[in-house]
């Protein structure tokens, strides 16, 4: 029951750091899955997001144009 326990710990570290990437269920499913594992590889994992040079907000990595500041990238 307790391994149980740590593995859902687990999910839900690795899908909040996967969260501030851009992958949060993505995140949850590899903690899930592979525990303590999990976590380490939602922390070396590259996202879908980037971060704007001009406002520092997070966007799309393939984005062109800013939704918040509206500058061109």
């Amino acid at each position: 029951m307790i391994y149980l326990l740590l593995w859902l710990v687990c999910g839900i570290i690795a899908a909040a750091i996967a969260q501030k990437k851009g992958e949060g269920v993505l995140g949850f499913v590899v903690g899930l899955i592979f525990g303590p594992i999990g976590i380490i590889a939602a922390i070396f994992s590259k996202g879908k997001l980037k971060e704007c040079p001009y406002c520092k907000e997070r966007i799309n990595k393939k984005a062109i144009r800013c939704p918040h500041c509206q500058k061109d990238l």
